[in-house]
């Protein structure tokens, strides 16, 4: 093909044909031009191709790490919730009688427990490190990606607080005022029974139950439970 391109020049050129060499010039710039950007289009759709192909693969992956992080949310919903319902319970009972102290201790042990949800963060975190979240096309999904840790650790924080208080300070009361060798036998558990029907106890009750409220707040405004359904329904394949 170059070789006929160049006979062609050539022979214009013998033939003195300037004008025509000029215009057949043109003519071949305009068809250079023409195949270059046909070139370009090609690889574009075949860039565009592999981008989609990648995406596919990215919300693939996203969609089964945010379902198991449903699963994980679920579980420490359902364990802050019960822990609130029981120190309800144990605060309306108050004060306790010597009955009470063995059928409720175990209720309490239950109810100061503590959980964190701790969700899976490697693809995410990935996809934004890496920049790939940019080959996401849909613009409401990138924003919740990149949203997400700050939505996580703001319901973290709230529940580290409530950890913390159940750590330093109700565990090493526990441990004071109960025989942890015979978790069996409640009320042989109970060294001083006086303490678990004193003010103070009564107090730090409160407090417990004030250190999970935000967390409990937290789940009754859905933040983060819409954050994880959304990102979810939003990488469902068709």
């Amino acid at each position: 093909m170059i070789k006929f391109f160049r006979r062609i020049r050539q022979q214009l050129l013998s033939e003195n044909k300037f004008t025509k060499y000029l215009i057949y010039a043109a003519g071949e710039i305009v068809l250079v031009v023409i195949g270059i950007l046909i070139a370009l289009k090609i690889n574009d759709w075949n860039n565009y191709a592999t981008d989609r192909e990648k995406e596919k693969a990215i919300l693939e992956e996203v969609n089964r790490e945010f379902r198991l992080n449903k699963l994980e949310f679920n579980r420490a919903k359902s364990y802050h919730q019960t822990s609130d319902s029981l120190l309800d319970t144990l605060l309306a009972s108050l004060p306790w009688t010597d009955d009470d102290l063995g059928r409720l201790f175990p209720s309490f042990e239950e109810a100061v427990g503590t959980l964190t949800f701790n969700p899976s963060q490697g693809v995410t975190n990935s996809l934004i490190n890496s920049g790939n979240y940019e080959l996401i096309q849909n613009d409401t999904l990138r924003n919740l990606l990149l949203r997400w840790n700050d939505v996580y650790e703001d319901f973290l924080e709230e529940e580290l607080n409530h950890q913390k208080f159940r750590y330093e300070v109700m565990e090493p009361l526990v441990a004071e005022y109960t025989d942890l060798s015979m978790p069996n036998n409640p009320e042989s558990m109970l060294k001083n029974s006086t303490f678990f029907k004193s003010v103070r106890f009564r107090n730090l009750l409160f407090l417990m139950k004030g250190r999970l409220s935000p967390v409990i707040k937290d789940l009754e405004d859905a933040t983060v439970e819409n954050h994880i359904d959304e990102i979810i329904r939003l990488t469902e394949q068709p």
